[in-house]
């Protein structure tokens, strides 16, 4: 990752297409700055217990073969899963010009809007184009790969999976004006990694950058264990 390309004062989602099969289609096809930073950032982790684990076992003792098949949520198999949440504001009236360029202002904010929606179809190819109904059916295609930047440290590659949209003010043609979006990701993980040198990268800078932050706090709270006496 580089920091050349990435306003990092704003939060921002930094969009790829890709191609039927998953793969990489070269750069960034859109980027959507957050007009106003949220104030509110939701993060859950939770460690999701491997297939198969807990099958069979009865409460209180081991599984159904005499052994310890149910190792609980904690095992070291299971994966780790992270889902967060943030909520964006949108107003016609703050729309920065830098950013605006020349958008019309008679569609008021759904142009942002429209933008935000579009990230939960798959992209269209030009394959993808109405036809006569005579070609075989094609596959369909893939949802973009999009990369949440919160910061210099935290480039997340997610999913979408849900948005809830609240429009609010609207003018004399319907449309609107000022809007809330809560937004529901969830982080891409190793599997998703495999096939995916951006989503590879992304976890990657986010994952050292974790461990730097980490390091400075156990750092400095290294002397403090040395005055504690834990049972041998």
């Amino acid at each position: 990752m580089t920091n050349d390309t990435i306003s990092f004062q704003q939060g921002a989602l930094a969009v790829f297409d890709q191609d039927a099969s998953g793969g990489e289609t070269g750069a960034i096809s859109r980027f959507i700055p957050f007009r106003f930073n949220p104030e509110d950032l939701n993060r859950e982790l939770s460690v999701e217990q491997a297939q198969g684990q807990g099958q069979g076992a009865q409460p209180g003792g081991g599984g159904s073969d005499g052994g310890s098949a149910d190792q609980g949520a904690d095992a070291d198999s299971g994966s780790l899963k992270e889902a967060f949440a943030i909520n964006l504001k949108f107003d016609l009236a703050y729309r920065e010009e830098r950013a605006s360029g020349n958008m019309p202002v008679k569609y008021g904010i759904l142009p942002e809007i429209s933008a935000l929606e579009d990230l939960l179809h798959p992209v269209e190819s030009e394959t993808d184009q109405p036809s006569d109904g005579s070609e075989p059916t094609r596959a369909r295609g893939r949802r973009p790969l999009v990369l949440f930047v919160w910061g210099e440290r935290r480039v997340v590659p997610v999913k979408i999976v849900g948005m809830s949209i609240n429009e609010q003010f609207f003018n004399g043609q319907l449309y609107p004006t000022r809007a809330e979006i809560d937004v529901s990701f969830e982080a891409l993980g190793e599997g998703d990694a495999r096939d995916n040198t951006r989503v590879s990268s992304s976890l990657k800078f986010t994952a050292d950058n974790r461990r730097k932050m980490a390091r400075i706090y156990l750092d400095t709270t290294a002397s403090q264990g040395a005055n504690i006496n834990l049972p041998s």
